[in-house]
């Protein structure tokens, strides 16, 4: 007997197809892989910061990129999804685009990385550091950046560095021979007076300084004078009158308690002062750990402490 099929089949195979199709892109757009690990990162990061000491720690994992929210959360992203898990030990910074701060994390004493801040009177080392860290924790937290394929974690304690605020001195040829009007160009005139203008401490001894052609004879020559500047505000006068006086342009210099030296060549200004020291102000590294949460200060030794993270 023939069997024939009911008018309305193709219809039906229709919608089953139809439905098929729609399942199995639903099953198509299911994420194939989970997120990544955030908790492991998490907990990689606790055994370093967590420490009383020196740590490390050198963390493999599988990303493609790492988010700090407010250097306590970490969280982590792929194709997947996100995952994110608490810091449990203070907070840290992720350390991205400065080379000195991320040699430190890998592994380079702070005193090797910082030596040429550290040997500087005039620097305080500690707080160049602690400055570093300050910007790249505002350029980085709550920002994503490519996660690489391993997380560098290291906590740095740095002592207090020792630093004197250096003064400003000025130079200004205050005397010529003659009348300034009366010579064009400025070569054409001869200083006989240079005045040392110190804004300072105070109590800083000085060796003045001023060299040049002199114009009783065609040979360079150097006058200088020891002077100590006793104020805060305090100055001094080099003077060196008829022929001895200098043909400018001259150079001058200031050698602060045989310590630092400061200079400027080829003066030919008159009664308009040049910078020879420009006053360095020493940063505060207190500024700093005050502004920056994730720096913190041991109140028994005054060390700063700090947990950084670099992502290669």
């Amino acid at each position: 007997m023939d069997l024939e099929a009911p008018a309305d089949a193709w219809y039906v195979w229709i919608g089953v197809s139809a439905a098929s199709i729609v399942i199995a892109g639903v099953v198509l757009g299911l994420p194939t892989g989970p997120p990544p690990d955030a908790n492991a990162a998490a907990n990689a990061i606790d055994r370093v910061a967590g420490s009383p000491y020196s740590a490390s720690v050198v963390h493999q994992y599988e990303a493609d990129e790492i988010r700090l929210q407010e250097g306590k959360t970490v969280v982590l992203r792929n194709d997947h999804g996100d995952a994110h898990s608490s810091i449990a030990f203070g907070s840290v910074v992720l350390v991205t685009d400065d080379e000195r701060l991320e040699n430190v994390t890998g592994g380079t004493p702070f005193h090797d990385e910082f030596e040429s801040e550290l040997d500087r009177t005039d620097v305080d080392g500690t707080a160049e550091f602690l400055a570093r860290i300050a910007d790249s924790r505002a350029d980085t937290d709550g920002e994503w950046h490519p996660a690489g394929e391993r997380l560098i974690v290291r906590n740095v304690r740095v002592p207090p560095d020792e630093a004197t605020p250096q003064p400003r001195i000025t130079a200004e040829v205050t005397d010529v021979l003659g009348d300034w009007e009366d010579h064009e160009p400025p070569s054409a005139h001869h200083a006989t007076a240079v005045r040392f203008d110190y804004d300072g401490d105070g109590g800083d001894d000085a060796v003045l300084s001023a060299r040049g052609v002199s114009h009783g004879g065609p040979g360079e020559v150097e006058y200088d004078a020891t002077t100590t500047f006793q104020h805060r505000a305090d100055s001094d006068v080099l003077e060196f009158a008829g022929a001895d006086a200098l043909r400018l342009p001259i150079d001058v210099d200031v050698t602060i308690d045989d310590d630092r030296t400061c200079s400027a060549e080829d003066i030919t200004a008159y009664r308009d002062p040049v910078t020879l020291c420009d006053g360095r102000e020493i940063r505060d590294p207190d500024e700093f750990a005050a502004e920056t949460p994730q720096i913190e200060i041991d109140p028994e030794t005054g060390e700063y402490h700090v947990t950084l993270v670099v992502a290669q």
